[in-house]
């Protein structure tokens, strides 16, 4: 049935096989190992559910989905005990069972190179990959997709964010799985904007890109096309699990979710576009309508980074679309002489020379803005609220952590695509072709 699949896809010992199998294991037991040459003592150090990290074998009186907890069990009935090679020279001996209670299990890399690939992967999930990215996609590439990649972003992104709170669906239990990234524990898991994002953004960039240029290039070249987007999707998706970040119910579901907004959004995308782009009071809809989405988050029983990060992507996609705005209302952005699709321009030596100098500039005006916007906002909500700025509960409190992470971001989304590109006008290193992107 349909609630079987669905507790059998939510069971953390799948996640755990998956880490399992591409070489994330646990320490833990080199007490039992110690032991396994004792006589004297009948019992080992091993719990079930050290027992399922180590052979991957749930438990005959342990249901699917029910959360597990550790139990001492028999040198003679722990087949972990019996055999002489499974158990890691490394482990930590002083953890107790009330410590693995409390935090997750120390562990060993067997496979660096699934580990890395698949970090990679995760990577660009976060902020680094996004501050990153779209700079350099608008410096360098084309504006006018995308501005219509962080429309997508921002929507499908405050969706997953706000559906884990209303949702609350924990992540997977630990132990048996080993957190890889225990800053992000504090989330729900249901759904995965990883996967949400992973799937949408590659996705999105390709349908935009096919309709705006002239892509009836060789096969070998659409196969690399699509490969490369591709792997991107399996690299943010495949280490959710190795992460022990998301089940896999969490990942189906975001999946899902992205795909259903997909099909609604991009119908869409160009209008919402368009009339934010040309509108002369299209900021007195989407600043009052962020700033409002943000107020109405719904709210969480206990603090998780969930909030911040999605202000974050709230205020970085409207300062971009800020900054874009402003171009075209101050005649920057013209529109180009000819409708598309557009023959693309292959970057020769001199085009990539001025790409990574755009980029190094952009990216340092970029790092400065967001510095001095947090410190200044940061200050000025502690001043009207009276609040010790030096005390750490003050970041974390909605009326502080909410205007902080809007403005400043949104300061840096407008860097983006109105100040870097008015340095490069100023420096005659600007992408010509940047201003007829609408």
């Amino acid at each position: 049935t349909l609630l079987k699949l669905v507790e059998w896809l939510k069971d953390p010992l799948l996640v755990s096989k998956f880490q399992h199998f591409y070489g994330i294991q646990s320490l833990d037991y080199r007490k039992c190992r110690d032991k396994r040459n004792d006589k004297s003592d009948v019992k080992c150090n091993c719990t079930i559910v050290e027992k399922i990290d180590a052979k991957n074998i749930l438990p005959k009186e342990s249901k699917v989905g029910e959360e597990l907890r550790p139990r001492s069990v028999d040198i003679a009935e722990c087949s972990f005990c019996s055999t002489s090679d499974t158990a890691s020279d490394n482990g930590d001996s002083s953890a107790t069972e009330s410590d693995r209670l409390k935090r997750s299990p120390e562990y060993v890399v067997r496979n660096k190179f699934w580990y890395y690939l698949f970090s990679f992967g995760a990577g660009l999930g976060y902020e680094l990959f996004y501050a990153s990215f779209f700079p350099i996609w608008f410096w360098n590439i084309d504006g006018a997709v995308g501005r219509r990649m962080v429309l997508l972003w921002v929507i499908i992104m405050y969706f997953g964010q706000a559906l884990k709170d209303v949702i609350k669906w924990p992540r997977p239990a630990s132990p048996p799985v080993i957190v890889l990234e225990p800053e992000y524990a504090m989330e729900y898991g249901m759904p995965s904007t990883h996967a949400m994002v992973g799937f949408a953004l590659p996705f999105s960039m390709l349908i935009f890109t096919y309709h705006r240029y002239d892509v009836s290039f060789c096969f070998e070249s659409r196969v690399t096309v699509i490969g490369v987007n591709f792997s991107i999707r399996c690299g943010v998706v495949f280490f959710l699990p190795l992460s022990g970040a998301c089940s896999s119910a969490d990942i189906v579901v975001g999946l899902l979710l992205s795909s259903t907004l997909l099909v609604v959004l991009l119908p869409l995308v160009d209008v919402i576009d368009q009339f934010h782009l040309k509108s002369l009071y299209s900021p007195l809809i989407s600043v009052p309508t962020i700033t409002l989405m943000a107020k109405f988050y719904p709210k969480s029983d206990r603090w998780s980074p969930a909030r911040g990060d999605t202000c974050i992507i709230m205020g970085a996609g409207e300062g971009i679309l800020l900054g874009s705005w402003l171009n075209y209302q101050l005649g920057i952005i013209r529109g180009p002489g000819l409708p598309p699709p557009f023959p693309i321009i292959w970057p020769g030596f001199n085009l990539l020379g001025l790409g990574l100098l755009r980029a190094t500039i952009g990216i340092i005006c970029i790092i400065a803005v967001r510095a001095i916007g947090k410190v200044l906002v940061f200050s000025i909500m502690c001043y009207i609220h009276k609040l010790n700025p030096k005390d750490p509960e003050t970041k974390i409190r909605s009326s502080v952590e909410v205007p902080c992470k809007l403005i400043a971001y949104m300061a840096m989304g407008i860097s983006i695509t109105y100040l870097s590109p008015a340095i490069f006008r100023f420096l005659n290193i600007e992408r010509i072709t940047m201003f007829t992107e609408v």
